[in-house]
């Protein structure tokens, strides 16, 4: 049983389409999270390490692509979690909402009231980042 962390939301001028591309190949992961250095890929899946400390200093995920999104699984790190990405486009805007998970009964080295606002700053961050990166690189493109 997952329980829900938080939700962070973005809307980026770009297409649905070129978000898409950036959230499901992983070898962009490093350039919109700045503590992840080193992503090696796998079969289904990819190892991520962090130069900085962090609760996972390593760790595995699994990317899954749904109807609705994109989901990311972390496994082998202090905390699994999932982080799904729900990404709804209209024209050139896309919001992109992602909404982290982690299991009911995790074995957690801080409580999760003081875990959750860490957490939801760093990601929303990193989404953020995305989100400069998507619309950068769209202009690029024209």
């Amino acid at each position: 049983m997952q329980q829900k962390l938080f939700s962070n939301v973005v809307v980026v001028g770009a297409n649905q389409k070129q978000v898409w591309q950036f959230l499901i190949n992983p070898q962009h992961l490093s350039d919109w999270a700045p503590s992840i250095t080193l992503v090696g890929e796998g079969k289904s899946s990819f190892t991520i390490s962090r130069a900085e400390a962090a609760l996972n200093q390593h760790e595995v995920i699994s990317v899954e692509e749904t109807e609705e999104g994109i989901k990311y699984t972390s496994t082998e790190g202090r905390l699994e979690y999932e982080v799904f990405f729900s990404i709804v486009g209209e024209g050139n805007q896309t919001t992109i909402q992602e909404d982290v998970y982690i299991p009911e009964k995790a074995d957690l080295y801080l409580p999760v009231k003081l875990l959750t606002p860490i957490a939801k700053h760093a990601f929303n961050v990193n989404l953020n980042n995305l989100a400069s990166l998507v619309k950068e690189s769209t202009r690029l493109e024209k």
